[in-house]
């Protein structure tokens, strides 16, 4: 009789976790913590991707996931960066940014636009680049907890490598 009473209480757990199940919302791709990452968000990102590619060359599962994990990856470091009450001000952006041109282009701000166009990426692009960089930076070091992630069907990366 004890292992019928065991066995219908396993059945009673599994039938209670079930109804938890975290379900990604209409219009997302994945969902991060609480974050959703939109469906928008995620053909921006594939857009960038093809305008770095050539519009005519059609994008690869791989090029799709890395973009996908680009979005989760980001979000995962601004929930992080809410809990650790870490920020990134508009102006250490602007700083770092200022620093990259003078750097890597010598403060030409024509070189730089050439090479936006050369990349596919824009301004906007290369901001979030540098905040999810410094937010990362100051992360380092700080304990924090992971969101668990939760993709939509059908957008389920490949495990890397």
């Amino acid at each position: 009789m004890r292992p019928l009473l065991v066995l219908a209480l396993v059945l009673l757990v599994a039938a209670g976790c079930g109804g938890d199940a975290r379900k990604v919302p209409p219009g997302a791709v994945a969902l991060v913590g609480d974050h959703p990452i939109s469906r928008a968000a995620f053909e921006a990102e594939l857009a960038r991707a093809r305008r770095a590619r050539g519009n005519g060359h059609p994008l690869s599962k791989t090029v799709r996931d890395a973009a996908l994990r680009l979005l989760v990856d980001r979000e995962r470091l601004e929930i992080e960066a809410e809990q650790a009450h870490v920020s990134v001000s508009r102006a250490q952006v602007d700083a770092r940014l200022r620093a990259f041109k003078r750097t890597t282009f010598g403060g030409d701000e024509r070189r730089f636009r050439d090479q936006l166009r050369r990349t596919g990426m824009t301004e906007a692009d290369v901001r979030a680049a540098i905040r999810a960089e410094l937010l990362a930076a100051a992360l380092r070091g700080v304990d924090t907890s992971a969101p668990e992630v939760t993709y939509a069907p059908g957008f389920e990366p490949a495990s890397p490598g």
